[in-house]
């Protein structure tokens, strides 16, 4: 199991991150923008989706990730959590995100103890997500869907609560210019795992709840 005191700053983090507040993760970044320049205009209403944020309860805690394999309908070939839209039989966001979870990388409910959630993530592309923030127990085991995850893989919790490795690129689509949170991860193989967009933004959200820092003003 982690250490103590980070179990208890994992606990409080859905607390400390004001799960009633709205981030508007890209018109934050691109205050000019209203949407993703890939989007003809401004979705006319945004499309609701959760996300598990799993941390492993490992001894040094990692965080698991998928890659979406490149035939998906949207953000094909990214880096994700596992998560995806309602359906008429979830309870609420809470419940979807561990549906999506057990479809995606074969992990049940029975795994997973909820911590809580981070409040409401809109993207540029017209997402608006809840972040679900769970604790996997170290014996769950893995088994991705061959239609939706290319690849599973974990980075270390460190890594992610380290505001150092949050940083903000720009990115372009069609000669114009904007910008993005990014996290990039080396692996020990020196490989680079480049986690970006609305994923990026969720973990600049929870490595902030983690280290008890502020939410910026222009979070809501």
């Amino acid at each position: 199991m982690m250490p103590d005191d980070l179990l208890r700053r994992l606990r409080a983090a859905p607390d400390r991150a004001a799960a009633n507040v709205d981030r508007r993760l890209f018109e934050a970044l691109n205050p000019t923008m209203t949407h993703a320049p890939i989007l003809d205009k401004p979705p006319e209403r945004y499309r609701p989706a959760s996300v598990l944020i799993p941390v492993i309860d490992r001894p040094e805690p990692t965080v698991l990730f998928t890659v979406r394999t490149p035939t998906m309908p949207s953000h094909a070939g990214q880096i994700s959590f596992p998560g995806g839209g309602p359906r008429v039989e979830d309870v609420d966001e809470i419940d979807t995100a561990l549906r999506e979870t057990e479809e995606e990388v074969g992990v049940g409910r029975d795994h997973i103890e909820v911590l809580g959630r981070l409040g409401l993530h809109y993207g540029g592309m017209g997402y608006v997500v809840t972040p679900v923030i769970g604790l996997v127990h170290v014996d769950a085991e893995t088994v991705p869907c061959p239609r939706e995850v290319a690849e599973i893989f974990e980075v270390p919790l460190a890594h992610l609560a380290d505001r150092r490795n949050h940083i903000t690129e720009e990115r372009h689509f069609n000669g114009i210019g904007y910008q993005m949170y990014a996290v990039p991860y080396e692996e020990r193989n020196g490989s680079v795992r480049h986690i970006w967009g609305l994923t990026a933004g969720i973990l600049e959200t929870f490595c902030r709840a983690l280290n008890d820092d502020p939410l910026p003003e222009s979070a809501a």
